[in-house]
């Protein structure tokens, strides 16, 4: 057993050998092609570098702009924060940056009283992020809050239980079910509201929310 191992080993040895001799020899042989070759390798390796380094710049940009848009906003200047946020989402469209600042924009809008402008920025984000994003059930909850806010009590109350069948372990699908109790009530459907608070009150006891519900209810 020993034996054919070593015959093994010694064979195995033999072909490596021959199989780097030959690749030598090529290489002696054909010098030329084997460097331009490597000038390949590496003006690959270049532009994969550079495409790296632009893309990560560009993210940076993307950031920065929405960090310079939050700022100006908490200081008082809405609107040169709602110009830097459409700037952003022409320079790098798309990008999460983009979709941060546009529901960002529409927090603001919906401060200021203007709730279908903040609405349409809330949807575009539903338009443009990815469905996997984390953004989405962000602008689904803040869309339905714009909608009962402007009076759409039934536009808000689909759009309140389209984000609880889609995210009802979300930490914000007690304002969800807030915002859809909310709405029945606003369209006399009076036990569909019950029996959403009643919902509301066992799903989150012991909280803000649940004590929020049973007092509705006591009021019903």
């Amino acid at each position: 057993m020993a034996k054919h191992w070593v015959r093994q080993h010694a064979s195995q040895h033999d072909e490596m050998q021959d199989v780097l001799e030959r690749s030598l020899a090529w290489v002696a042989g054909n010098r030329r092609k084997a460097a331009l070759g490597a000038l390949a390798l590496v003006a690959a390796l270049l532009v994969a570098g550079v495409s790296v380094f632009q893309a990560r710049a560009a993210r940076e940009d993307a950031w920065n702009h929405l960090s310079l848009a939050e700022g100006l906003a908490y200081t008082g200047r809405a609107d040169t924060a709602l110009q830097t946020i459409q700037e952003l989402s022409q320079s790098h469209p798309g990008s999460d940056a983009a979709n941060f600042g546009t529901i960002f924009a529409g927090d603001i809008l919906f401060k200021r009283g203007d709730y279908k402008g903040a609405a349409g920025r809330y949807e575009k984000v539903l338009t443009d992020a990815p469905k996997t994003a984390i953004l989405r059930p962000l602008a689904l909850c803040d869309l339905a809050l714009a909608q009962e806010s402007a009076g759409q009590a039934k536009q808000a109350a689909q759009t309140a239980q389209s984000f609880l069948d889609a995210y009802g372990d979300h930490f914000l699908a007690p304002q969800a079910h807030a915002c859809l109790a909310r709405c029945l009530e606003d369209l006399g459907q009076t036990e569909q509201a019950k029996t959403t608070l009643q919902k509301i009150a066992l799903q989150y006891p012991d909280t803000v929310w649940a004590a929020w519900a049973q007092a509705r209810l006591k009021k019903s």
